[in-house]
């Protein structure tokens, strides 16, 4: 059985309560709430650090070489008013975003790809793709058959002919892929698709617009 994610959202209360709820639909996963004074945070350390800017005096960046100095060795997602890239974090995200944006850099975070890579601000999915994300992150794990898929994405019929997913589902990989022509979490399987779950005690999902 994979651990639950620890997860410490540092942010203001809005968005924290937002983030919360999107999560706490998921399951498996154990959320932290940051201390009142985020030069305080100290171990236990969480999995994944949610850090909005305005949360650390927009420099979230020196906040984080605080955490790495400390033995914090988790992905540091930072929420920030631009998009330029933060040094020491996994992914930026520009506000506002989809909760799936956030779920997808998660993901890719933790692969053994990015652990090595520069990383660089993560790409925004389309409407489409974070619609296919969240559903089978809702699956947890099991296939989601390629007719249910365009059932609830697109609203076709089950004798519809198209390449529309296939094609979304590459274009998905590229983005929350390390290597797309080596898939690791966006499986195929017989009839349809699945996420794996992660090796790296990574996860997300679920779609939201957050301001």
């Amino acid at each position: 059985m994979t651990s639950p994610r620890k997860i410490l959202i540092a942010a203001d209360d809005a968005l924290t309560a937002s983030l919360a709820e999107q999560f706490g639909t998921l399951g498996g996963v154990e959320l932290y709430e940051a201390p009142a004074r985020l030069s305080a945070l100290a171990p236990p350390w969480p999995d994944v650090l949610v850090l909005d800017d305005k949360a650390c005096g927009n420099d979230p960046a020196a906040s984080i070489a605080r955490f790495r100095q400390a033995g914090f060795t988790g992905a540091a997602i930072v929420i920030s008013s631009d998009d330029r890239r933060c040094p020491g974090a996994a992914a930026t995200l520009k506000r506002p975003f989809r909760f799936a944006d956030l779920a997808a850099c998660i993901a890719a975070a933790h692969s053994p790809a990015a652990a090595r890579a520069d990383p660089a601000p993560a790409a925004r999915l389309t409407e489409k793709e974070t619609a296919i994300f969240a559903r089978l992150m809702q699956a947890d794990g099991a296939v989601v058959s390629k007719a249910t898929l365009l059932s609830e994405v697109w609203g076709y019929g089950p004798n519809v002919s198209t390449r529309t997913l296939e094609t979304h589902i590459h274009r998905l990989r590229r983005k929350i892929e390390a290597d797309p022509a080596r898939p690791r979490r966006l499986l195929t399987e017989y009839g349809g698709y699945r996420l794996a779950a992660p090796v790296d005690n990574s996860e997300s999902g679920a779609v939201v617009p957050l301001a």
